[in-house]
Order: structure tokens, then C-alpha cells, then sequence
């Protein structure tokens, strides 16, 4: 039995401004939980500034935010490459049947790996 692949279409959709040097992806109805304070005021994790640059400034470079409850799932936050920029986003859409067509990835290109031989 061969499996047929559903086909793909990747689409530049905008881009994001990053003047902090870091970007953050959450659903625009948890702003009103967003915490605007100080660097240096809340830990890694946190939904708010403090916690953005928190968790930007570890190892990974990026991660998880939690709700005012503690739960994951506010966001996520990651550096933005090399700094401060002006930045693709592109989509990938797909037909899923009766759904129609979907977004089903969303991208942001940081580095552009053309620019740079050593990114695999």
C-alpha cells in the first residue's frame, strides 16, 4: 500500500520587528496576563518582560511561559538569531480534506542559512 503525502504550499505571510532581541509567540487573548515589569523582577518561565528575558538569556536561548497559575502554554519566547532585526515569517499551508486548507507550520527565519555555510 503506498501512502499518498499531502502537498504543501510555503508562503512568506510578513514579518516581525525585533527591537529587544528576542520574540515572543502566544494567542493575543493572554495579553491581558502579560506582566510589563522590570528585567530582573521574575524568573525564567514567567509571562511578563522580566520572564521573556529570562528565559532568552539560558542555554537554550528559548522557551516555555507559563500562566498566571503556573501551567505551561501562555507561550513561548526565543532570542531572535543575531539580535535586533527585521525578520521573515512565512506559513506552510495544507489541504486537510474537509477542514480545507490550513495553516500547518509557521516559520521564522532568523539566519538565512545561505548566508551562513556552516548551518546544516
Amino acid at each position: 500500500m503506498s501512502e499518498t503525502k499531502t502537498k504543501t504550499r510555503k508562503k512568506i505571510i510578513g514579518y516581525c520587528a525585533v527591537d529587544s532581541g528576542q520574540i515572543l509567540i502566544t494567542d493575543p487573548s493572554y495579553f491581558a496576563d502579560w506582566k510589563q515589569n522590570k528585567m530582573g523582577d521574575t524568573g525564567k518561565g514567567d509571562y511578563s518582560w522580566s520572564g521573556a528575558c529570562a528565559t532568552t538569556l539560558t542555554e537554550e536561548r528559548a522557551g516555555q511561559l507559563n500562566f498566571v497559575a503556573g501551567h505551561a502554554g501562555a507561550g513561548v519566547v526565543s532570542s531572535a538569531g543575531l539580535g535586533d532585526g527585521y525578520y521573515p515569517v512565512y506559513a506552510t499551508y495544507a489541504d486537510l480534506g474537509d477542514w480545507g486548507e490550513r495553516v500547518v507550520k509557521l516559520e521564522i527565519v532568523f539566519v538565512d542559512e545561505k548566508d551562513f555555510d556552516f548551518i546544516a
